[in-house]
């Protein structure tokens, strides 16, 4: 696993197999056109799904019904709807440009949603109401949507939109150990609103995408969304892809520290360390980050035990592998196992 890309539970290839079934459509071969096998996709403790396993999932889904709202709603929003709206999208000037087409152009088109964009003092808000929220009982349309509101946007202007918070309007839902995948931020539950919180400023971000290049990305998605995006600040992307190097080549982090990465990097461990904290980040940070990922996945491979885990991300035994698993997601790795 790279950086850009992690694992995806296939509690959301269930959801949109069960609403290919309500729709009339053969769910059997939806799956297995997507390189899933049905019998593995409906046990609640199977084996994740790939981005382009769920990519190919999706266009599948939008191709057959015809419906890019992923039959959570009750008409159907036409495959190729936001392909136009992108079209436009990419001649905004700035960021809020961006967010103000996309709210006039889906309020034009449908009323099963409304978006606004909403200033207010340094936070920037832009919200989602679901029309018949009931209809979306897996919550899968907020998610997805969430998640391209917030890395299309991210991608014209050619950088990653740091979240100050992600709020939704329903409970917890089971599968919620997720959105620490989905969303770089903390998600709040029961809330008035659905939005993406982030720093007003950030609106006035020039893009930097063309009409070419939006071509190339349109053919890519839906992949290029359900994969972490790779434009990061330059020392943090190349940190992050020498520590996921560490764990192809050496099979544990234990090895990896300032100095070996500046050295990699051909830079001083104490411009490295400036770089990154100009970047806010640090080395321990993308370390923890790389580690929480790679845990997440390997905790989905029942045949591994939590010593060979804690080994492989290179911490000193099984006790600090969970300390530190339970300061990411709050739960310890056997527990974390056992909710899957």
């Amino acid at each position: 696993m790279t950086f850009e890309r992690s694992s995806i539970s296939m509690h959301y290839a269930r959801t949109i197999a069960a609403a290919a079934r309500r729709h009339g459509l053969d769910d059997q071969k939806l799956l297995a056109d997507a390189g899933l096998d049905p019998t593995l996709v409906v046990a609640t403790r199977g084996p994740r799904m790939t981005s382009e396993q769920f990519a190919a999932l999706l266009l599948g889904y939008w191709r057959c019904a015809n419906d890019e709202f992923l039959g959570q709603t009750r008409t159907p929003g036409k495959h190729g709807t936001f392909a136009l709206m992108a079209k436009q999208a990419v001649n905004a000037r700035n960021l809020r440009g961006v967010y103000r087409h996309i709210s006039r152009f889906y309020d034009l088109f449908t009323e099963e949603f409304q978006l606004t964009l909403r200033e207010e003092g340094n936070e920037a808000w832009f919200e989602m109401t679901l029309t018949h929220p009931q209809l979306d009982t897996d919550h899968l349309f907020t998610e997805f949507f969430l998640l391209l509101w917030h890395r299309f946007p991210g991608w014209l202007i050619g950088r990653f939109i740091p979240l100050i918070r992600v709020q939704v309007s329903y409970p917890r839902p089971a599968h919620g150990r997720e959105y620490r995948l989905i969303f770089p931020a903390e998600v709040t539950f029961d809330q008035p609103r659905i939005a993406l919180v982030f720093d007003r400023q950030l609106l006035n971000e020039p893009l930097v995408q063309t009409e070419d290049t939006l071509r190339n990305h349109l053919e890519n998605a839906p992949l290029v969304w359900v994969t972490r995006p790779n434009f990061f600040p330059h020392y943090t992307r190349k940190v992050t892809n020498y520590l996921t190097h560490c764990l192809h080549t050496q099979h544990t982090l234990s090895q990896a520290s300032m100095e070996t990465a500046a050295t990699e990097l051909h830079v001083t461990s104490r411009t490295l360390r400036r770089k990154l904290t100009q970047e806010k980040t640090s080395f321990q940070a993308l370390k923890d980050k790389v580690r929480q990922d790679l845990a997440i996945q390997l905790l989905n491979q029942p045949e591994l035990t939590i010593s060979q885990i804690s080994q492989r991300l290179g911490f000193s035994d099984p006790a600090a592998f969970t300390r530190a698993f339970k300061s990411w997601l709050g739960i310890p790795p056997k527990e974390y196992r056992k909710s899957g």
